[in-house]
């Protein structure tokens, strides 16, 4: 269907806004329906902490006290409940069963208490990661393939947190472009194909080594122009991954929460746009970006739509640039009208 077709559709838009996206996985909690939260909290604050952790960025708190909430008050924000099992791998080689609670708390009391703490907010801008890792097993560096207790430490890690890791398969075209002393050396930027191949927005490399009495993990990350590397030890593996994926996220968070400010208008023009599927693409994403309370559209011509968004935040251009879409073309510095072009 052309783009044409989308202008019968303008009329019924022109004066409404695309209602924003609850993105409800960002408000669902985990937690042993046993306790075993070394502070005696009930399950329902342990999901609720994990919830607040990943909107916030801010790891090792106990954000529930931060936030003077007790279970009752828990109870309240929770807006649904439900019991479930989860198979959890064993450093054996075998597998349990966990009983869990999984709760949905209320978006917009999260939001409304995060805004009234002025608490920064991490919303829907959440880079894909590529996920490289080589274990040192006293032969040099290989590649880490069947892992499945480390692999439960990186999905576990992925879901507290709110990120989204992908790991590359391995092929040979994975291999000849990045190889394991390149990951061993963090050299971020031989997996930049890969990185556009996989659809990822960045790229983390990790090289575990094992010690006398503990193991290693020296991470080096990148996305767009920021790099970092760093080191965090543990027990095992599956600790310097979680130790290592919560430094991540800190950083992650530092540059994508928000706290509110007054609303203000603000103009988009996006260009190559040809489809009602593209549209429906670009007007969702803007919908879910953290601070962006409406989005309708103010003009359209050809292949070109102008949108106007009510923004409760800053950074707006960051946001968009890194994790969506949308190619920046140029700022009107006249006008404050951002220029993007639709990228498929």
């Amino acid at each position: 269907m052309k783009f044409p077709r989308l202008m019968m559709l303008l009329p019924l838009l022109l004066f409404g806004s695309v209602p924003v996206d609850a993105r409800i996985d960002l408000y669902v909690g985990e937690a042993p329906a046993e306790s075993t939260d070394p502070a005696g909290r009930a399950p329902i604050l342990e999901a609720l902490d994990q919830v607040l952790v990943r909107l916030t960025g801010r790891v090792g708190e106990d954000l529930v006290t931060g936030l003077g909430i007790d279970a009752r008050a828990a109870q309240r924000l929770a807006v649904g409940r439900q019991f479930a099992r989860k198979t959890v791998p064993q450093a054996g080689g075998e597998r349990s069963d966990q009983r869990i609670l999984r709760v949905d708390f209320d978006q917009a009391a999260l939001d409304d208490l995060l805004q009234q703490a002025g608490w920064p907010r991490w919303g829907a801008e959440r880079p894909s990661m590529l996920v490289w890792i080589v274990e040192d097993r006293g032969l040099g560096a290989d590649y880490v393939t069947e892992r499945p207790l480390w692999q439960h430490a990186i999905d576990e890690a992925a879901f507290r947190y709110g990120m989204r890791l992908t790991r590359p398969i391995l092929d040979a075209r994975d291999r000849l472009e990045v190889g394991p002393a390149d990951v061993r050396g963090g050299f971020t930027s031989l997996a930049e194909p890969a990185v556009s191949r996989y659809g990822a927005d960045g790229v983390i490399m990790l090289d575990l080594r094992r010690n006398a009495s503990f193991w290693t993990g020296r991470w080096a990350w990148r996305i767009g122009d920021e790099e970092v590397a760093f080191e965090r030890s543990g027990a095992d593996p599956t600790e310097v991954i979680g130790l290592g994926l919560a430094r991540i996220t800190e950083s992650l968070a530092g540059r994508f929460a928000v706290r509110s400010e007054p609303p203000r208008a603000r103009r988009l023009v996006v260009s190559g746009i040809e489809t009602n599927a593209h549209f429906a693409e670009v007007s969702d994403f803007l919908a879910q970006l953290t601070g962006i309370e409406s989005v309708r559209i103010a003009a359209a011509s050809g292949s070109r739509l102008e949108f106007e968004i009510e923004v409760t935040s800053d950074r707006l251009r960051e946001r968009i640039e890194l994790t969506g879409p949308l190619a920046f073309e140029r700022l009107d510095l006249g006008s404050n009208v951002l220029y993007y072009r639709f990228r498929m």
